[in-house]
């Protein structure tokens, strides 16, 4: 009679208690081992991988702990593949059971993966003796591993789609303002807080609804931020979601941001590459405050539905992808119209996603019948109108090399304005064309891009990708334009028909930029820009970024209607003889990531270099408009002991014009413009030719002090000096103090 390995192996253990099987368990016969052992074949336990003993585990010999790490073994493959036969020697395999083992246990859907790799390390040897393939054991905990990864991240999606996501956030910002000089727009003491807390709360009991409201309390102190008929509880959003598998639905608040050329919500352009950390922090901040949190939106409220259907299987099609969103925008008053909005997006993609094209469609309207307006034809505030917009849109990628693709792409609009639903006559159309390439070759990407903007063109989410210039309007920092902060006016908060209750572009800076105030959507352009980046080095450690403009013009002179309404007018020149404006410049900038470059992990020393130079061409026969700006950055840790976690920054940032501009009448220098509409009757008599031989120069410091992951503090500091060379006596100097927290739970 043939004895089995496992009989072989106790009768030997037990009776000679001499063979030495010491690892960080001391002999098979004895309960001697290091209490991690103990503490790991309670996880097996409790994981139902094995069934608990009729006594603790801490009292276990080790040749029992073997033999449960050997029954857990056998759960384990069951659960890893149930395909697969019990390992030779188990049961199963036509060899007797281990004392103790239940063969008809069910596999436990929990599997502790850590406990079970190190408990199979621990006993190596004696889980070879009794018959386990050790190493094909280790493979599969290993695959378990990854499956759990995978499936963890899908978890955690699915259960932000479930309702189980709750949590909140508070932040708070505090400035003080210090003006010095002749032309002084501060006092010697101002200063504004804004502090509030907000909630998240996300929890429906249906797998397939979402609920998502945010609730905050708010708190602000001083003469900027300050607005007596705000209230200080707010439902900033609210919404309810339907996910299924045809299509997602949405009734609430939300918005959408479109294509380049139809755009609805943009972002606030950055007009250098590089934005030191202080002016970033800032203007951060501030969005935080104005934008509701879900960018430079309307805030809408209303109705989405969007679906998504992939084609796994499919050797040509890849997806395709459609929304569609409507509600209303305002609501009717005494003398005002009701507005409402509707939009759409769909696209296909073809080929592994290299080839796309899509289609996007948006209408605003105003409801004549909402309210009792007199129509009266010579008056603008009684005409109900109407704005469309729709583009079409392709894109082709060809990968030609492992890490290398050349990338086209090309988009075509058309918008129409019905300036009064009851004239004809007073329909105003115009299209767009932009086309894009790029050859991407490693971290290295060589770029094109060429537009083509009527000067009636009209991109709703234009007007609000600048400040306001009113004032006093709820739930929006404003300001009074003349310079106060960069930062702190706020955005229209109304419908693209506000101002001048016509399409109406909000007031932008000279010195910061000229050709594309309004980004890719600025109307009445027409060249050629071109870019090339880069991420060299380990890890990308050095970012060369160049831009240079070639062509860049107006397509016409900024015409306007004349007081009378019986003729046009150039809105920057005297005489409606006036040539259109062409612009040109370049750009470089130098990034270089020293952290990553000797793999300093977890520090940071960066420094940043960008020079920008712009040119505009007026065609009056003068020297053009120039402006340079020289940006100087760094941020870095110190070798200090208790300062190791605070990120030190430092900037310096100066800008320089030079030449005569046309620029609107207020501001502390009058740096502000504003691109005229056809019927924008209000531009005219505002703009003045000025000499513009400008220097702002700007020294900024700042630290960012994390207590944790979810607590940091960070404060900044702002020196900003004006000198006007063709007014010597021009004086000004601004001193800004920023402190904030933020916390998150």
């Amino acid at each position: 009679m043939r004895l089995n390995k496992l009989s072989i192996l106790t009768a030997a253990l037990l009776s000679g208690l001499s063979i030495p099987a010491w690892a960080d368990h001391g002999r098979l016969s004895t309960s001697q081992r290091d209490p991690w052992i103990n503490l790991e074949m309670a996880d097996l336990v409790s994981a139902g991988l094995v069934a608990a003993p009729d006594k603790p585990v801490k009292q276990l010999t080790n040749l029992e702990v073997a033999q449960m790490t050997a029954r857990a073994a056998q759960k384990f493959y069951a659960q890893a593949d149930p395909n697969l036969l019990p390992p030779p020697g188990l049961p199963g395999a036509g060899a007797p059971s281990l004392p103790g083992m239940d063969s008809t246990a069910t596999p436990q859907a929990a599997v502790p993966s850590k406990s079970m790799t190190d408990l199979v390390e621990e006993f190596r040897g004696e889980l070879s003796v009794l018959g386990i393939d050790v190493d094909k054991l280790e493979q599969r905990i290993q695959d378990s591993k990854n499956r759990d990864e995978v499936f963890s991240a899908l978890q955690q999606e699915y259960l932000k789609r479930t309702g189980t996501e709750v949590g909140g956030m508070s932040r708070g910002f505090m400035y003080n303002y210090r003006g010095f000089g002749g032309n002084a727009v501060y006092l010697p003491m101002e200063y504004n807080a804004a502090m509030f807390m907000e909630m998240d709360l996300r929890s429906v009991p249906v797998p397939t609804l979402l609920f998502d409201a945010r609730i905050r309390i708010l708190r602000s102190i001083g003469m900027y931020y300050q607005d007596p008929i705000l209230q200080h509880y707010q439902l900033r959003w609210i919404s309810l979601s339907n996910y299924n598998d045809y299509c997602a639905l949405t009734a609430g608040d939300f918005y959408k941001s479109y294509t380049p050329l139809t755009l609805w919500n943009y972002e606030v352009p950055v007009y250098t590459f590089i934005e030191p950390t202080s002016f970033n922090r800032a203007r951060k901040e501030v969005e935080e405050w104005v934008y509701m949190d879900h960018g430079t939106d309307e805030h809408m409220r209303g109705f989405q539905a969007a679906t998504t259907v992939a084609f796994a299987n499919d050797p040509i099609l890849n997806a395709l992808k459609a929304q569609a969103m409507a509600g209303p925008m305002l609501n009717a008053g005494s003398f005002t119209f009701s507005s409402y909005f509707a939009g759409s997006h769909a696209s296909i993609s073809f080929l592994k996603d290299n080839i796309e094209l899509s289609g996007t469609g948006l209408l605003l309207w105003q409801d004549a019948n909402s309210a009792n307006v007199p129509y009266l034809p010579d008056f603008p505030d009684t005409f109900a109108k109407q704005y469309q917009i729709g583009s079409l849109g392709g894109r082709v990628t060809v990968p030609f090399a492992d890490k290398a693709d050349l990338t086209a792409s090309v988009e075509y609009a058309g918008s129409q304005y019905d300036d009064d639903a009851n004239n004809p006559q007073r329909v105003f159309q115009d299209w767009a064309l932009m086309a894009k390439g790029s050859l991407n070759i490693e971290g290295v990407h060589l770029t094109g891009k060429y537009l083509n903007v009527g000067p009636y063109f009209y991109s709703p989410g234009a007007q609000t990708n600048r400040f306001t210039p009113g004032s006093g309007n709820s739930l929006y920092l404003s300001s009074n334009m003349n310079g106060l902060d960069d930062s702190l006016p706020g955005y229209l908060n109304n419908t693209p028909f506000q101002g001048v209750n016509r399409p109406y572009f909000a007031p932008y800076d000279r010195l910061s930029e000229n050709a594309l105030p309004y980004g890719d959507s600025t109307p009445n352009r027409q060249g050629v820009l071109l870019g090339l980046s880069g991420e060299i080095g380990e890890r990308g450690w050095l970012k060369p970024q160049v831009s240079y403009t070639v062509n860049l013009q107006e397509v016409q002179p900024n015409y306007v209607l004349n007081p009378a309404g019986t003729g046009v007018v150039a809105v920057d020149s005297a005489t409606n003889t006036a040539a259109a404006r062409t612009f040109g410049g370049y750009e470089g900038a130098l990034t270089l990531d020293l952290a990553k470059a000797f793999d300093l992990s977890g520090k940071t020393y960066d420094v940043q270099f960008d020079y920008k130079n712009q040119t505009t061409d007026l065609g009056l026969g003068a020297d053009p408009f120039t402006v340079n700006t020289l940006i100087g950055a760094c941020d870095f840790n110190l070798p200090v002991a208790f300062l190791s976690t605070v990120v030190w920054s430092a900037a310096f940032e100066q800008t320089q014009a030079s030449g005569s501009e046309y620029v609107m009448g207020n501001g502390s220098p009058p740096t502000f413009a504003q691109y005229p509409f056809l019927l924008d009757t209000a531009s005219l008599g505002q703009y003045a030719y000025m000499p513009l031989n400008l220097t702002r120069q700007t020294l900024a410091f700042g630290f960012k002090l994390p207590l944790s992951d979810q607590i940091n503090f960070k404060a900044d500091y702002f020196l900003t000096h004006y000198t006007w060379s063709d007014f010597p006596a021009f004086d000004r100097q601004d001193q800004i103090w920023r402190f904030g927290y933020e916390a998150r739970f």
